[in-house]
């Protein structure tokens, strides 16, 4: 499981550092490293509504194409572990909208290791008071908590800067989940960020979803993301 993240990571590396040996600045390097009260994703709790740390690897090709690593420590009440997410996509403008598609396969490794591929499309537009972003996303092996159920996952996003206040954003979230019937969850969630310095992030947000469960009771969340 370790050198999986190690060598994902050093590949990224390589194939930027060979762009950059060239002469040629093709691609760029993107990360960070944060720290949160309670990871979640989609509304649903990975670490037990304890604290997690988590990072992310990115590079990012000139023509739009990109390719990295997000890893994450995890624990589902009974055994700690991590969650990995390896993905690659193609990103473009074209007039006032942006569009990106992508395939990733998460990870899950909890004593054993689950692995589920997806894939993602999103439109967004930023409209200067306003950014949004809505999006579509298919897992044909379905997700962590809901194995071999096929999940269709819709959302949008919007961000607001408050004025006279440019360092801070509101954000929102809303996303449902199709995936059997009864199965399908909503999840949703409001909160501020703001910059301290210029590559340190501060967070706080109210994150909730429609699953009657431990792992989807809703809760205030606090992130400390620093950039790099």
């Amino acid at each position: 499981m370790n050198k999986f993240i190690a060598l994902s990571a050093l590949a990224i590396s390589a194939i930027a550092g060979a762009a950059h040996a060239q002469g040629e600045p093709s691609w760029d390097i993107d990360g960070y490293a944060a720290l949160t009260s309670d990871f979640r994703d989609r509304g649903l709790r990975y670490s037990d509504g304890g604290s997690s740390v988590y990072a992310s690897l990115s590079a990012f090709h000139q023509s739009g194409l990109y390719g990295g690593i997000e890893v994450a420590l995890i624990d589902d009440g009974f055994t700690s572990g991590e969650r990995t997410e390896v993905f690659a996509g193609y990103g473009f403008d074209a007039g006032n909208y942006i569009y990106d598609f992508s395939v990733e396969v998460e990870g899950v490794h909890l004593g054993t290791s689950s692995y589920y591929p997806e894939i993602k499309a999103s439109i967004a537009r930023d409209f200067g008071l306003a950014y949004i972003r809505g999006g579509l996303a298919f897992a044909p092996e379905g997700r962590w908590n809901a194995p071999d159920i096929d999940s269709y996952y819709s959302y949008i996003d919007l961000e607001v800067p408050v004025p006279l206040l440019s360092q801070l954003t509101v954000l929102t979230h809303v996303g449902y989940d199709v995936r059997g019937g009864s199965n399908n969850l909503w999840d949703w969630s409001v909160g501020v960020s703001a910059f301290v310095f210029e590559n340190i992030e501060l967070g706080i947000a109210y994150e909730n979803s429609s699953l009657d469960a431990p792992i989807g009771k809703g809760g205030v969340i606090f992130n400390a993301k620093v950039y790099f």
